[in-house]
């Protein structure tokens, strides 16, 4: 958090620099001393945001921390005293500084006075400062040293912290129990073996387990050579050697019985280094060796030391300890466990890092038969060796009778020895017989028994039908012994059935041609054994496209296992997209840590293995290991391509991975997951060594964490979401329900239900921190909601989240600084609650988070840092992905419930928010900038005046509103936000005009008590944005002209409907009371799922207007839903934004006329347009249409081409809506080429203006309502190229919508940012359509064509209104036809009245 504390304060100082700077311009209002002291000020600030810049690396630094704050707080005072002089009107006033002092009129002058005074208090303070940092010697100087923890350091305590409690679970499910029984477990034909041991916080208890372990007599009678070497720094080689050999001669000397020649100790001394290299070579090379070595502290080391132990295939080993975690791992290198070995306390214990899948070749035949039993097909392989060797008897024997595994797979065994010549009676008897000896009534049944020895006296004809019908039943291992003729095999292959259900003959013959024909083609061959010099190794042969059956078969029935284990609650969506494996090349997938990337890719991976139509042909998972290193990225992907099957060995054969990968790629149809992926860099070494973006054969998905990363490694990305509260509750139960002795209920009380659902809010939709949650919870321990981060942080319990806030903690200091304090500010909305995007956005550029700058203005700076915390996932749609949000612009979001509490459980002294919730006591320490009142706090006047408000920057008040809200103190309130508050009335609004003088934001938003704003509201020099929209005022007092530096002024409400009932409307009326506040936090999310695709809640973000629907709810005496404007209103030339204005008024041209000179607008609403006064409209939207963004229009009737008179067409325009009566569209419509959101009301639709929206080809989102139809049908023909949400309204008169094919010769697409696997060479109509909404009124017939063919992309499709079942049932039946099978939502509804 230390970097979040500097973003705090340079995000300050950097605002206070602004607000100087700009003073300064304003040189009529100041004194030239107060100019001077601000030019000092503005110096030293400059310094102080160096400082800051300079200070990131001590962060951790305590007293360069203090530093910090202080500079934050100073910059804050600073920038409002500087304020406090900006709002002195010393223009209009400048007569009053002639009159005596002793007259009141004297005031203003005195006031100018004190901010003198003001300021030049504040310049000494920030003089002490730099004094005061200079004693302490905190800049430059080079000798300070944090005394805390760095993060980095931090992080590796917490990943340390996570492998301990991963290697405890790990003892309690695993063997071996210490390190002899681990070491023993080493077969001698298996490659050197290495493992690590390490002391979670110390070396307490090492020494003792290796002494153990070195005099244990089994391991001294496995080993002969054996060492116990402690490293010195620098790394010897000579003298590392020395002592090698100077304690294998040791060991070997205390061992009894040992011949074993070796250097005597006074030769070691006196050997030259070659001399000692050479004698080191002879002794590990004939014999096993065991070496201990003690205190590896870097990889270099290792890597030294390592170069001089040969692997010699013999089951040698060493043993490293070291106190470095990374080393640990990796000496031991990819796929290790971790295990406890001994614990000495609570934090510390000695851990053992090995790695099981480290074996070249089978343990022997017993091993071969064992994987090779997955294979469906037939099994031959072939044993050459001499038949007078008694090795291969033996190891056919136990093989048969000694092996449990191999006993439950395989019920049916016999071995047989061939005679010569062959003889079918004699043979088949033989293999009866062995079948009813080896019979294991453990496995089978008595009757199959009684069967097998009753048939020993039949006849031959009828032995053979028997021992087929036997063997064709069963999965059977006949091993036949000393085979010498092909003519023989042939005989004998007549006799087994091959039934494809993973039966296994195993040949021996002394013959080698004979083995390898046996086999067929194409063979390999391993040595199994070599029992001395003199002795002939006995060798295997089988085939090798053996391999990618069992590899197959393995993987299956592996991933059928998963699948039988792991249930997916929620994301469909993201399954059904990742699912879809049409294309080829690369896909990204992306989201934060702990949201499930991997397990829904798991899942999806999974069924591809399963699926019976074997699109790939090859599978591979890496996780990627860091530091990075491309090698060993490659072994890892040629391991899990070949897991399970017979490659290993082929392994140690192989020069270059790289390579052999790329040969394997080129051969095959691969499906390969790359998680996690940390840098871009990472993606250019693997790009580049595979070329995976123009690989046509493979599909590649790789998962980040990071945004950046995932878009740059490919076009095609998918965001994963957190679960949604109906699916977190889910998975709650589920994993609840699951624990042994769980104290959750079966059946939970719905008020049960409302308490987990209130932590889980909290969650942010983190499936892993979910999981720990419900087993918390199942154990029977309950949350206290005001410490719920804190528990995640410290209790035992949640042990598996320490990576989670390792990352967590990572990912915060790592955000851009500039974004810091819009992070802090996301703490003042209540956990699960919607924010409007603008809402926050002009709340921060009142604070000053958000500034001018060269390059943009301050409302673009505030979008850009909203994208960003959208993209770092800290601001989420409800029940939709990002991809999607970003280009339809939501209106709603809501704050990541787990982000949320982390920063609200900062420390009070870098977080600036304060809340009052609930029940609350007196407390002194409860101040700060930010004061949010949420709807749970009791209203204690008591507990309110105790608060210190004099450093008060914001207020934002929940539920009820007190006039006691208001306070003295409150002089320095930038922000009063009282959106959907209740119980404010005009008496209020004129006490807040009054006592906050500084507001720069003041939302009024839903307040429907609301009638009037005061004649006084001019005096409010400083605001920026004004939002009354829904409430009862209709008109703006004249004094708001004094406002120049106001940009938004949101007002108006909706606007009702025409009253012909042939109209879309079919709801009744809204009652004429306040707008329902929004439902609660559970009814909110309970009406989004992730069982649906996430698209599901982005239809109701994405409604039509109210009065689309219903007859909305007007403001009295307005008949458009607008306000009237004062007349001067052409002099606020600041302002950007006005909405909604009734022109329909006397003075509605002249307004009209003023409005031309705001040439800054970016967002117009008009309502009221007539035939008089449209050709004032059409000249002003031509005089302002350099940066019009936004425009909305509402037309009376009989307004036949009033808007066609626009000379100068606004390009920049991103939005554009027409409501009322719109008989027609302009043909400039088609001339604007930004133009993302259309929404239309019009009177008839036509073919042709349907056509004139395709030309429209940055169009994303579109909305049409019509009263009539052409023909009586919508038909969309052409590309809309873009177009992602399609709403249309329709009633009785729409008989049928179709989706037509385009016809446009020489059409090319663009492929970027198409769904993955579209067909790009076959157009669409609607290619990147993912929502289609119908709303019905009294629609009794309603026909759909071309949803399958032309809506390729579509996730979901809702219906609504008052519809006949028919018109469901129809459309359903179209869905169900759709390859993509979208999600069908159908809406409550009304019976069609007829």
């Amino acid at each position: 958090m230390a970097d979040l504390v500097l973003g705090l304060a340079k995000s300050a100082v950097q605002g206070t620099l602004t607000a100087a700077k700009s003073a300064i311009e304003e040189e009529e209002k100041l004194k030239k001393n107060m100019q001077r002291d601000l030019m000092l000020i503005s110096d030293e600030f400059e310094m102080m945001h160096s400082f800051l810049n300079a200070s990131k690396e001590r962060a951790t630094d305590e007293m360069v921390r203090t530093m910090v704050r202080q500079v934050r707080n100073m910059a804050l005072d600073v920038e409002d005293s500087i304020e406090s002089v900006v709002l002195i009107d010393m223009k209009s006033q400048w007569w009053r500084r002639l009159l005596p002092s002793c007259m009141v009129a004297a005031k203003p002058a005195a006031a100018l006075d004190d901010a003198v005074t003001a300021m030049e208090l504040l310049k000494s303070r920030v003089e002490a400062m730099g004094q005061r940092n200079e004693r302490y010697m905190h800049i430059g100087d080079s000798h300070s040293k944090p005394t805390e923890k760095t993060d980095r350091q931090a992080i590796a305590d917490a990943t340390a912290v996570g492998i301990l409690i991963e290697a405890r679970d790990a003892k309690k499910h695993s063997s071996p129990g210490d390190l002899i029984e681990l070491i023993s477990k080493i077969e001698n034909v298996l490659p050197l073996q290495v493992i690590s041991l390490w002391g979670a916080t110390g070396d307490l208890g090492v020494a003792s387990i290796i002494k153990k372990t070195c005099d244990n007599p089994e391991i001294c009678t496995n080993f002969t050579c054996r060492a116990w070497v402690k490293l010195m720094n620098p790394f010897n080689l000579h003298e590392f050697i020395r002592s090698l050999l100077a304690q294998f001669y040791a060991n070997s000397s205390s061992q009894q019985g040992s011949t074993i020649d070796f250097l005597k100790p006074i030769d070691l001394m006196i050997a030259t280094e070659v001399t000692l290299i050479e004698e080191f070579m002879k002794q590990v090379s004939g014999q096993r060796y065991l070496v201990f070595l003690e205190d590896v502290s870097s990889a270099v080391d290792w890597e030294a030391v390592r170069a001089y132990l040969p692997d010699m295939k013999n089951g040698s080993c060493i043993v490293v300890h070291t106190q470095q975690l990374e080393v640990a791992s990796l000496c031991v290198g990819q796929s290790h466990r971790v295990l406890e070995l001994e614990q000495f306390s609570a934090d510390h214990s000695v851990c053992v890092f090995f790695n099981e899948k480290k074996r070249g070749s089978p343990r022997g035949l017993v091993e071969l038969i064992n994987k090779k039993y997955h294979a469906l097909p037939l099994q031959v392989i072939s044993v050459f060796g001499p038949v007078g060797n008694l090795r291969v008897e033996s190891i056919m024997k136990n093989t048969c009778n000694e092996d449990p595994e191999m006993c439950r797979a395989f019920m049916c065994r016999a071995r047989v020895k061939l005679m010569h010549p062959f003889n079918r009676q004699k043979f088949i008897r033989s293999l009866l017989k062995q079948l009813y000896k080896n019979y294991c009534p453990q496995h089978g049944n008595d009757v199959d028994f009684l069967k097998l020895n009753g048939m020993m006296m039949g006849t031959e004809g009828i032995l053979i039908e028997f021992v087929k019908q036997v063997l064709s039943n069963r999965r059977y291992l006949v091993f036949l012994e000393d085979l010498s003729s092909m003519d023989d095999w042939k005989a004998v292959r007549e006799l087994l059935p091959d039934e494809d259900n993973s039966s296994c003959i195993i040949v021996h013959t002394q013959q080698l041609e004979l083995a390898r024909l046996c086999v067929g083609q194409p063979e390999r061959v391993f040595e199994l054994q070599q029992f001395s010099a003199d002795d002939h190794s006995v060798r295997i042969f089988f085939n090798e496209s053996m391999d990618e059956d069992v590899e197959r078969a393995i993987k299956t029935e592996t991933a059928k296992k998963w699948l039988q284990k792991y249930e997916v609650v929620g994301p469909q969506a993201d399954i059904r997209s990742l699912s879809d494996v049409r294309g080829r090349g690369v896909r990204s997938v992306y989201g934060i840590a702990g949201v499930g990337k991997s397990f829904i890719v798991k899942y999806v991976y999974n069924k591809q293995v399963t699926d019976q139509r074997r699109i790939f042909k090859k599978f591979g998972w890496v996780d990627v290991s860091h530091p990075f290193n491309l090698r060993d990225f490659s072994w890892s992907l040629l391991l899990d391509f070949h897991s399970g099957s017979l490659q290993h060995d082929s392994m140690q054969r192989i020069k270059d991975p790289i390579q052999d990968c790329r040969e394997l790629l080129r051969q095959n149809d691969c499906l390969i997951v790359i998680d996690g992926l940390q840098s871009t860099e990472e993606w250019d070494l693997i790009n580049a060594a595979f070329s995976f973006e123009h690989d046509s054969r493979s599909l590649v998905i790789v998962i980040a964490n990071k945004q950046s990363v995932a878009t740059y490694c490919s076009k095609f990305r998918w965001s994963i979401q957190g679960l949604e509260i109906d699916d977190a509750v889910e998975l709650f139960k589920r994993r609840a329900s699951k624990r042994h002795q769980s104290f959750w209920p079966s059946d939970p009380s719905p008020a049960v239900i409302e308490e987990v659902k209130s932590v889980l809010y909290k969650c942010g939709g983190l499936p892993k921190v979910i999981i720990s949650v419900a087993d918390v919870f199942a154990s029977g321990w309950r949350f206290n909601n005001d410490y719920f981060m804190q528990a995640l942080e410290t209790l035992p319990a949640f042990g598996r989240l320490r990576n989670l806030f390792s990352w967590v903690h990572s990912y915060f200091d790592t955000c851009p600084d500039s974004i810091k304090p819009c992070i802090f500010y996301l703490s003042i909305f209540p956990v699960n609650h919607k924010i409007r995007r603008r809402r926050l956005v002009r709340r921060w550029v009142a604070e000053g988070y958000s500034m001018d700058t060269r390059e943009m203005t301050a409302d673009e700076d505030g979008e850009k840092s909203f994208a960003e915390l959208c993209k770092l996932n800290m601001i989420q749609v409800p029940g939709t992905t990002t991809r999607l949000s970003y280009f339809t612009r939501i209106p709603l979001y809501k704050v990541n419930g787990f982000f949320r509490e982390y920063i609200i459980s900062r420390s009070m002294d870098e977080n600036l928010v304060f809340a009052l919730e609930g029940h609350c006591s007196l407390n002194s320490q409860r101040t700060g900038r930010h004061l949010t009142i949420g709807s749970t706090w009791d209203r204690d006047r008591i507990v309110y005046d105790s608060i210190d408000f004099s450093h008060l920057r914001s207020l934002t008040v929940f539920g009820e509103w007190e006039p006691f809200f208001i306070s003295g103190q409150m002089r320095l309130l930038r922000v009063l936000d009282l959106e959907d508050a209740s119980s404010v009335t005009d008496g209020d609004v004129e006490l807040m005009v009054k006592q906050l003088p500084r507001l720069k934001f003041l939302s009024l938003r839903g307040l429907e008590e609301i009638t009037r704003l005061p004649d006084s509201f001019g005096t409010l020099r400083l605001l920026q944005t004004l939002d009354i929209r829904h409430t009862s005022i209709v008109k703006i007092p004249a004094s708001i002209t004094n406002l120049q530096k106001l940009q938004h002024i949101r007002a108006g409400t909706a606007v009702p409907m025409d009253d012909d009932s042939s109209t879309v409307a079919s709801h009744p009326p809204a009652p004429a009371s306040a707008p329902a506040p929004p439902p609660p936090p559970e009814a909110a999310s309970a009406s989004s799922s992730m069982s649906k695709p996430r698209a599901s809640t982005l239809v109701s973000q994405l409604r039509l207007p109210k009065f689309w629907t219903s007859r909305g709810r007007h403001l009295p005496g307005s008949r458009n839903g607008g306000i009237e404007l004062p007349r001067g209103m052409g002099k606020m030339t600041a302002l950007h934004n006005i909405s909604v204005i009734d022109v329909s008024i006397a003075s509605g041209r002249a307004i009209l006329e003023e409005l031309k000179n705001l040439r800054q607008l970016r967002k117009l609403g008009v309502s009221g347009i007539k035939r008089e006064n449209c050709q004032e409209l059409c000249s002003v939207i031509s005089s302002v249409h350099a940066h019009l963004t936004s425009l909305s229009v509402w037309l009376d009737k009989n307004q036949a081409g009033c808007l066609d008179a626009i000379s100068l067409l606004p390009k920049k325009l991103h939005s554009l809506k027409l409501y009322g009566h719109v008989d027609k569209l302009p043909a400039w419509i088609k001339l604007l080429p930004d133009l993302r959101k259309l929404k239309l009301q019009m009177d008839m639709i036509t073919q042709d203006e349907v056509v004139l929206l395709t030309y429209l080809t940055s169009l994303n989102t579109l909305c049409l309502s019509s009263k009539e139809f052409q023909y009586g049908e919508l038909r969309f023909r052409g590309v809309f190229v873009q177009l992602q949400v399609l709403e249309i309204t329709c009633n009785s008169r729409l008989e049928a919508v179709t989706f037509e094919p385009p016809v446009m010769p020489g059409l090319k697409f663009e492929p970027q940012a198409l769904p993955a696997g579209l067909n790009t060479t076959v157009p669409q109509v609607m290619p990147r359509l993912e929502v289609l909404k119908i709303s019905c009124c009294n629609v009794s017939s309603l026909k759909f064509s071309g949803l399958k063919q032309q809506l390729g992309n579509v996730s979901e499709v809702s219906l609504s209104g008052s519809y006949d079942d028919k018109v469901k049932q129809h459309l359903q039946s179209q869905l169900e036809e759709h390859p993509m099978k979208p999600v069908f939502k159908v809406e409550p509804h009304s019976v069609v009245s007829y």
